[in-house]
């Protein structure tokens, strides 16, 4: 990964006021659990879009409110974390089967191309 600097307002001749910004810091903060998705639809509701990239990471425990991939019938489905999902991710049935939907990891980066495709 290339690393820039940026800087915000008028240049300074002050060096230290340039920032580095790397990627790979910024959006991995457990390489070995974070993966990369690309969404094969539109979710609006979520702010994703089709084709966008979507930086998982499977170590976080859900909160409510954040973008859930979850497997169900052995497909990757987006959803919005709530109490609810919560229970159902960490409960079994009454035949003691694990429920149809299993989580997966929490999306901590949505990342979609601004420039046309003509």
């Amino acid at each position: 990964m290339r690393r820039f600097n940026t800087t915000t307002g008028f240049p300074t001749p002050a060096a230290e006021k340039a920032h580095s910004l790397d990627l790979n810091e910024l959006v991995i903060h457990n390489r070995p659990s974070t993966y990369f998705l690309r969404a094969s639809g539109d979710r609006p509701e979520l702010g994703i879009a089709k084709g966008d990239v979507l930086i998982v990471d499977r170590s976080l425990n859900p909160r409510e409110g954040d973008i859930a991939i979850v497997v169900e019938d052995n497909e990757l489905h987006l959803k919005e974390v709530t109490p609810l999902a919560i229970r159902s991710w960490t409960n079994v049935n009454l035949q003691g089967t694990p429920t149809q939907e299993v989580f997966f990891g929490i999306v901590t980066w949505i990342m979609h191309e601004t420039r046309s495709k003509r």
